[in-house]
């Protein structure tokens, strides 16, 4: 039977975030066992790819901004295992490709909407009250990327949440049935 190893930090199977793609693993003869990765979310023995899954842009925006140095470090580690770290990123509707990032546009942070303030609306000029700062967007978040890309040897996709866990597979060389 194939196997996928699954970071132990990853949220655990049944939570809403990742249940579809246990599920699919589960349909298709998968196993999945829990591990302690160095790097990433997903691997599989023998390959040297290593995935990382993000459920949104948001979060992307967050890594390879706010916690860019952490990032960057994850990125490394997996290098120097020899591994190439594939970033995958959860969305559905009008993101398919890399570039449709440049499209994106950040909502403002839920304490901000909550008290009814313009700080943080993305097209507004004035800053964040929890973050101190406009909040990025698409275009700079692309330009990030790319250069995470160039520089760590990393690589970044978009996929549809419901084809995700194929696409790990496809990634790590894991056939299913």
């Amino acid at each position: 039977m194939p196997k996928i190893f699954e970071d132990t930090r990853q949220q655990v199977a049944h939570s809403d975030k990742h249940v579809t793609k246990h599920r699919w693993w589960a349909a298709h003869g998968v196993e999945v066992e829990r591990v302690k990765l160095d790097a990433g979310d997903y691997m599989a023995e023998g390959s040297n790819v290593i995935c990382d899954t993000k459920r949104s842009i948001a979060e992307v925006a967050m890594d390879v901004g706010r916690d860019h140095r952490r990032f960057a470090r994850e990125l490394d580690r997996a290098a120097s295992a020899g591994c190439r770290l594939v970033v995958l990123v959860e969305v559905a509707g009008p993101y398919h490709e890399l570039e449709d990032v440049c499209r994106w546009t950040a909502v403002p942070c839920t304490r901000c909407e909550r008290r009814r303030m313009a700080a943080c609306d993305p097209r507004g000029s004035m800053r964040c009250a929890r973050f101190r700062s406009k909040p990025m967007q698409g275009p700079t978040v692309y330009r990030i990327m790319r250069a995470l890309e160039r520089d760590h040897g990393c690589r970044f996709e978009l996929v549809h949440p419901a084809h995700s866990a194929q696409r790990i597979c496809e990634l790590l060389g894991v056939t299913w049935t």
